[in-house]
């Protein structure tokens, strides 16, 4: 991952820094956007998945083929509260005290926004398409039916975070690997199936819950 392009920034900084990809102007009352990102790097298409319970660590030890290939850049982002709620709230809302929301900005800037995620986490969710899923087979096969019939789709990942519970956050290595494997490879079907220049940007939390340090060998 050496040669992958790195910025810093905070997580409430994630809105404007995806406005501005997409090619709308940030308002000025939320965070200013990450700067040094390249403009080449600006879309009309952006796909947004966001994993719970996956981060650079897991990255780095389970070396996903695709992402670590076909990735430009990598912001690491500070914020707070890195767990998955407040996350949610930071990225939509960006400044709570701003009286914004991030999708529906993009929506009345002629964006068509399409938001797939666990049911609770559409909830208050207005102005745009959702599409509530409890799992992310289901997930994947609503991405692929909207895929090119949107301009910035929200796709949320829970299976990492699911395995993690289940085993009490100490999963076989063997399972976590094929799991990864196989989302790697939906996101490469996702980029060869997406129309051409689409970005596709992910972002990693460190879970719903806090969970004990995961130690990798």
């Amino acid at each position: 991952m050496s040669d992958i392009s790195a910025f810093q920034g905070r997580m409430n900084q994630v809105p404007a820094t995806l406005l501005n990809l997409l090619g709308i102007q940030p308002p000025s009352r939320i965070p200013p956007k990450i700067e040094g990102i390249p403009n080449i790097l600006r879309s009309n298409h952006l796909i947004f998945a966001i994993f719970d319970n996956f981060g650079l660590l897991e990255c780095t030890y389970y070396q996903p083929k695709f992402l670590i290939g076909k990735s430009e850049a990598i912001l690491m982002l500070e914020t707070e509260n890195p767990y998955t709620p407040h996350v949610l709230k930071e990225i939509i809302h960006g400044n709570p005290d701003a009286d914004f929301n991030l999708l529906t900005f993009m929506a009345e800037h002629g964006r068509k926004v399409t938001m797939i995620a666990r049911p609770e986490d559409l909830e208050g969710v207005k102005g745009v398409e959702t599409r509530p899923s409890d799992s992310d087979n289901r997930t994947y096969i609503e991405t692929v039916k909207i895929l090119n019939r949107t301009d910035f789709l929200w796709i949320h990942f829970i299976d990492f975070e699911t395995l993690y519970k289940q085993y009490s956050f100490r999963p076989p290595k063997e399972i976590t690997q094929k799991l990864i494997s196989r989302t790697d490879k939906w996101l490469k079907v996702l980029h060869k199936q997406a129309t051409p220049g689409t970005l596709l940007a992910v972002l990693g939390t460190h879970g719903r819950e806090q969970a004990p340090e995961i130690e990798y060998e």
